[in-house]
């Protein structure tokens, strides 16, 4: 179980005060995300591909500015930076039809009625639709019998 942890106020104070009185970074040396870093650059790349450099003559670019991006990464970042977002390679609709999938979990047959109200009989639905009276073992799910506890505590 997690421990909740407590400061004192005077110590958030403090830490507040000390944030206030760092210096400001110099935006250059600050680090970049891919994604960020190809939308700030959005319109040189555009402009170099339109110059006819292939997505791997612009990777061996960003080598030598000391960028290590791979091609995937790259060609993710401008999809993101076009707005396009993810994209499909075989060329279907990004947007499922819900209506279509078939639904997964119960069997059509099984009725809500049979798993929320038990039975009065004290009897046990089986899986396969039979019924077991108090006295029989049930078939568990591996096969093997499963007897009620009938010991009284």
């Amino acid at each position: 179980m997690p421990v909740v942890r407590s400061f004192a106020r005077g110590q958030w104070e403090a830490l507040g005060r000390r944030l206030d009185a760092l210096p400001e970074k110099a935006t250059s040396d600050q680090p970049l995300k891919v994604s960020d870093g190809v939308k700030s650059i959005q319109k040189q790349i555009g402009a170099a591909r339109e110059k006819g450099y292939t997505l791997g003559e612009l990777i061996e670019q960003a080598v030598q500015e000391g960028i290590d991006v791979t091609p995937n990464s790259l060609r993710y970042a401008m999809r993101r930076a076009e707005g396009k977002g993810r994209v499909r390679r075989n060329g279907k609709d990004t947007v499922r039809d819900h209506a279509a999938r078939p639904v997964r979990g119960r069997k059509p047959s099984q009725a809500d009625a049979t798993l929320n109200t038990p039975s009065r009989d004290r009897t046990q639905q089986k899986g396969d639709g039979s019924v077991a009276s108090p006295g029989q073992p049930v078939q568990g799910f591996l096969g093997f019998p499963i007897r009620p506890d009938t010991e009284n505590l």
